[in-house]
């Protein structure tokens, strides 16, 4: 996946399909300001600064601001630098990697138990602490094979090494 397809999904799944449509209609060009966007694809302009706000914070979209020296109004124009982009999404993704490693190392060294009249989960220690009974219904704990939560955490965790992969 290049930089530019990772920015793309990355926008999708962080604003929906009308994010990425204000996303893609900033990227076609160097900067634009909110309303600029706004006319250009038909929507409010306090929508367009929702999405920039959002994409903002997720370290995807940068703005500079001007002043007016006649009004004093400050304008904001908002870029997306695509590589810059994908390095943010890059970062995260290790980030999250990192963190998924961490969650099956607790799964593989960890004896799990659940309440067989509620979902609970319970590892050993906290098992421990309430004899082996469900707090909230007092049945008693039944040992869980946790194969399926370690081979979601094994999926998502080549996923993500996929998507770690340095574009090429």
């Amino acid at each position: 996946m290049d930089s530019l397809e990772r920015v793309r999904s990355y926008v999708a799944q962080l604003t929906g399909p009308e994010g990425l449509r204000i996303a893609e209609a900033l990227m076609s060009r160097k900067e634009a300001t909110d309303s600029e966007l706004a006319e250009e694809l038909n929507e409010k302009p306090s929508h367009i600064r929702k999405v920039l706000y959002d994409l903002y914070e997720a370290r995807i979209a940068e703005y500079h601001k001007e002043k007016d020296k006649e009004t004093g109004w400050l304008t904001f124009y908002w870029a997306i630098k695509p590589d810059h982009a994908a390095a943010t999404i890059l970062d995260r993704t290790r980030k999250d990697l990192a963190e998924l490693k961490k969650a099956l190392d607790f799964e593989q060294n960890h004896e799990f138990f659940i309440c067989p009249d509620g979902a609970e989960r319970f590892d050993f220690q906290r098992a421990t602490e309430h004899s082996f009974h469900c707090p909230e219904h007092g049945s008693v704990l039944q040992q869980h094979d946790n194969v399926n939560e370690l081979e979601q955490l094994r999926q998502r965790i080549v996923a993500l090494e996929r998507e770690a992969r340095p574009a090429q």
